[in-house]
């Protein structure tokens, strides 16, 4: 009997310690599985901020990225505007200068050009020598009357022409073609008054003298005649009048 009592508190005690060594074991499972899933917890929770951190990095990432596609297709679209600005800039200055050169050539056109025109010298415009040349064509032509009206047109509006004497004499041979004679005369004379040394006042006395004697003027046609001799006595112009003189009575 006495010695089946400390058998049996020994395997009370056994089974004491290892209820109580289970249960510790227990609690300490407990305790690391607490640990372990707070380590999870905060894994979880610092892997999900890690994970929102990136992606609001890669959203920046990509927002910065289509900016910069956006502010490079607003430099590209810039630079085109200015490229077009610089050629049509360049068409405008090749133009404006085109149009400043034709200008200067235009202005060149109607400058008076100082010349000299049978011993007179002066300046002349472009309009002034087409008057004179259709006038002296028209009297080629054959029209007298026509060439007297821009003869005479020329006259009074270029006074101060070197090319006044010449338009002189025409005037004065057209009015004989058409058979003005005191037109002539008058035409002649004037020519004569202004311009005494003229090359062609010897040509002009002969017209002169012809319009007399074509009047029956005879008497002051040998005059004219005489004077044309006296003064111009080397000039073809004498000579004619010399043979008109012989076979005037």
């Amino acid at each position: 009997m006495s010695q089946m009592i400390p058998l049996q508190l020994t395997r009370v005690l056994a089974f004491a310690a290892l209820s109580a060594l289970a249960c510790q074991s227990s609690h300490a499972a407990i305790f690391e599985d607490s640990d372990a899933r707070k380590q999870i917890n905060v894994l979880t929770d610092s892997t999900k901020n890690n994970q929102k951190a990136i992606f609001e990095l890669t959203n920046s990432f990509e927002r910065s990225v289509q900016e910069n596609a956006k502010l490079r297709g607003r430099i590209e679209e810039l630079e085109r505007v200015v490229d077009d600005q610089k050629s049509i800039l360049k068409i405008y200055y090749s133009e404006l200068n085109d149009r400043i050169n034709d200008q200067n050539a235009r202005l060149k056109l109607i400058e008076p050009v100082k010349i000299e025109v049978e011993g007179v010298t002066g300046k002349i415009q472009p309009a002034e020598k087409e008057l004179y040349d259709q006038a002296l064509l028209e009297f080629k032509e054959g029209n007298p009357v026509k060439a007297e009206g821009l003869l005479s047109q020329f006259i009074t509006a270029y006074p101060n022409s070197p090319y006044w004497p010449v338009a002189q004499y025409w005037l004065s041979v057209s009015k004989y073609a058409s058979k003005d004679f005191k037109g002539a005369i008058a035409a002649g004379n004037a020519l004569i008054k202004a311009f005494p040394d003229h090359p062609r006042v010897p040509q002009a006395l002969l017209n002169i003298a012809n319009c007399l004697l074509e009047s029956n003027q005879k008497t002051e046609g040998r005059k004219t005649l005489e004077l044309l001799i006296k003064s111009f006595p080397d000039s073809k112009s004498a000579e004619t009048a010399r043979l008109t003189l012989s076979k005037v009575k």
